[in-house]
């Protein structure tokens, strides 16, 4: 099985080809409009692909919902007809397998007549089809006894069914049960999911059974694409999309290695980033969150921006974030109104930089430091500070299509699951998302039940991670200090299988430790990993 990305999956005008390569798809499918039917060719197409590894394995008449080939307007229908015949044509220079053709909407096939028209006009043009090695998909609301007696209809090996494992539960079917009866007619599958109506909710949060379609698809037979058409959003949430995907069907499988690991740029303390791209590389590092003096030189030279982001892509090595950390509740208002302007900045910046993800801390009341607890944090005013500060500062996240990641400390406002919960429940808004960090969450109270506690913050918020760290607790928990991986109690076997087998997209970036620290920290992960069951 391979994974492909949907263009329309693609947040804000976004290249596809672009994003989809960068998070490890072997391929695309994209949508087609009359216009470019009429006006372009698949060269140009081609050459937005460029020398990227990726297949262009399938072509979608999206159009075609207002209006298809079984319309009952008699020159609808035909001028439809002559939009596949152009893109049967399209489909076999680009290489791709197949053309979907699509019927919801005014295009929905209700009562016989409808279907009627749509298998004679299947039976016109799957000739041509077959003839140049192209399958055309009907992707509708029929049931599996209804598609294939429309394929039966239709007689030719030039047809099937592009199957999504969401629409069935549009109609109250079962998705396993109509795999399963549709049998060799499935030649693709879209990964989608729904609580109310499809598409909804991301993968893996609604009502589609996923394991089920997993066993239903391997018992058929099918070893084609899964193409995935997710909410659109930031890249990071569609790699979380990818990496839920391949968790429950192992045979995508991934080309990129892991794990990968990353660093703070303030913590390496390089004086350039000439040496920041050096030191990165050196340390065996692949990414970085960039803070500190090099992310005020970027903030202070954004048209420069782009000539630093090369040097390090120069050597392979990506932003994965923006190291923004600031008190969103300080007792100082100046500094407070202060420190929103700098990371509303720094959500600006981000897409210059390559990355979506701002990351920040939310706080503390304390004046005399920005990890210090107080008992004011607990108060209805540290709160209504935050959700101000959160206010003022998601608009421009979501207009720059970047993400605002929060991380959670025990000396700070937000400092509990519940916490957290409420937050993002106060803000429902994908631009809102949370770094990873499980040792920030453990009180002393809370070290003897590590397990259970981290156990119950990955499986809760595991859509929501834009981030990972590595690091490790003190004895009397992360109030006592948060050290280097391997110096403290922290049991770090659950959460590096839950990030290899459920998160593998995030890398890991290491903290609080100093820079010649670097490799003795990646050889105690590896040694981890190395032992890790399969």
């Amino acid at each position: 099985m391979r994974a492909a990305l949907m263009d329309a999956s693609v947040a804000d005008g976004g290249d596809v080809f672009e994003i989809a390569d960068r998070l490890g798809f072997a391929g695309v499918e994209l949508s087609l409009s009359r216009a470019e039917l009429r006006s372009g060719d698949a060269v140009r197409l081609r050459e937005r692909l460029g020398d990227r590894p990726l297949v262009i394995h399938a072509l979608v008449l999206g159009e075609h919902n207002h209006g298809g080939i079984a319309d009952a307007d008699p020159a609808v229908a035909e001028a439809a007809a002559e939009d596949v015949r152009q893109a049967i044509g399209w489909a076999a220079d680009l290489g791709a397998g197949v053309l979907l053709v699509p019927f919801f909407m005014r295009a929905e096939l209700v009562g016989q007549d409808a279907f009627d028209r749509c298998a004679d006009a299947f039976a016109s043009l799957c000739p041509l089809a077959a003839g140049r090695g192209v399958t055309l998909c009907f992707e509708g609301l029929l049931d599996a006894s209804e598609i294939r007696l429309l394929s039966q209809r239709v007689g030719s090996r030039a047809f099937g069914c592009y199957f999504d494992l969401a629409n069935p539960l549009r109609r109250g079917l079962d998705s396993p049960t109509e795999i399963r009866a549709l049998g060799e007619l499935v030649r693709r599958v879209h990964i989608k999911d729904m609580r109310v109506t499809p598409g909804d909710v991301r993968p893996g949060l609604g009502r589609v059974d996923f394991a089920e379609c997993a066993r239903a698809l391997d018992q058929i037979g099918y070893d084609g694409w899964l193409t995935l058409e997710t909410p659109p959003g930031p890249p990071p949430l569609i790699a979380r999309d990818l990496s839920f995907t391949r968790s429950v069907f192992p045979a995508v499988g991934s080309a990129r290695p892991w794990p990968r690991f990353g660093a703070i740029s303030y913590e390496l303390a390089s004086e350039s980033w000439e040496r920041l791209a050096e030191d990165l590389d050196r340390l065996g590092l692949v990414s970085v969150q960039l803070g500190g003096d090099l992310l005020a030189e970027g903030l202070d030279d954004p048209d420069g921006v782009a000539s630093r982001r090369a040097l390090l892509e120069e050597r392979g090595i990506s932003i994965a974030g923006i190291a923004g950390y600031r008190n969103l509740i300080t007792p100082d208002a100046a500094r407070r109104d202060a420190n929103i302007v700098y990371l509303s900045r720094c959500l600006e910046l981000a897409p210059e930089l390559g990355t979506w993800v701002v990351a920040t801390e939310t706080g503390t009341r304390d004046p005399h430091g920005d990890w210090t607890d107080s008992p004011e944090n607990w108060r209805d005013e540290a709160w209504r500070l935050l959700d101000d500060a959160l206010e003022r500062l998601l608009p421009v996240a979501e207009r720059s299509g970047t993400i605002l990641a929060l991380e959670a400390h025990v000396k700070n406002v937000l400092k509990t699951q519940s916490q957290l919960l409420c937050v993002l429940e106060r803000f429902p808004t994908q631009h809102l998302q949370v770094v990873c960090d499980p040792y920030n969450y453990l009180f002393g109270h809370l070290v003897t039940a590590q397990e259970r506690a981290t156990a119950e913050l990955v499986d809760r918020f595991e859509h929501r991670f834009v981030a990972a760290h590595l690091k490790d607790i003190a004895p009397g928990g992360a109030e006592s200090g948060t050290p280097e991986l391997g110096t403290g109690v922290f049991d770090q076997r659950p959460y590096l299988e839950f990030l290899r087998d459920r998160r593998p997209d995030l890398d890991l970036t290491v903290e609080h430790l100093p820079s010649g620290h670097v490799p003795v920290v990646i050889e105690r992960v590896e040694a981890l990993v190395e032992h890790m069951s399969d």
